[in-house]
């Protein structure tokens, strides 16, 4: 997944990519409180398209990005969830329609009370020590970033949600993906290579 420039935390976003793609496996768990999985954010609903918003803007991209995948900014966001205060919200727009949101926030406060806002609206979360552990059962050896930050994941038949901390840097995210169109943004990536393969080979 491509992220604007602007976003830090270039280690913990590796790491969230990898912990993204790890979470399309796990279909088993779900939200734990009853009809409570976003069907957007911010009074966006997923699959909106961009057209239909007066107040985006868009972010910059750099030139090994996917044409097909577009990030904005809202102006005059709340940059609020709860008590917790948040550094910036980014929108991410596959095909012209909303797929994710993207979420920078910084220090131990602004963790702790987004932690305990989301848990009180969707239920406690599968935690690091455990999502390590199912994910260094498919690793040769166990990933050093991984036990270096803290997670939770909740995810359901409509939306996927992932909230990383590091302390040692004092930052974080919340990621929130429709799971229709990242499914679908998947298969159609991966046709577009197979029919490129294909080209190549019969050139």
């Amino acid at each position: 997944m491509f992220m604007p420039k602007t976003v830090p935390m270039r280690k913990v976003k590796v790491f969230t990519i990898g912990f993204s793609i790890f979470l399309i496996g796990c279909a088993s768990t779900r939200y734990n409180k009853p009809h409570t999985e976003p069907d957007g954010f911010g009074n966006i609903k997923w699959g909106t398209e961009i057209s239909t918003l007066r107040d985006m803007e868009k972010v910059a991209q750099g030139k090994s990005s996917n044409s097909d995948l577009a990030w904005y900014t809202r102006k005059e966001d709340t940059l609020a969830i709860g008590k917790a205060k948040l550094e910036k919200i980014f929108y991410s727009f596959w095909m012209g329609n909303f797929e994710s949101v993207w979420i920078n926030f910084e220090g131990d406060e602004n963790f702790e009370a987004l932690k305990k806002e989301l848990f009180e609206r969707y239920g406690k979360a599968l935690e690091s020590e455990e999502l390590m552990k199912k994910m260094d059962k498919g690793a040769r050896e166990p990933s050093p970033i991984g036990h270096a930050e803290q997670f939770y994941a909740w995810w359901g038949k409509n939306a996927d949600m992932a909230l990383s901390y590091s302390k040692d840097r004092h930052r974080g995210t919340l990621n929130i993906s429709s799971k229709m169109m990242s499914e679908e943004r998947r298969a159609y990536e991966k046709q577009k290579e197979k029919e490129k393969r294909l080209k190549e080979g019969g050139s």
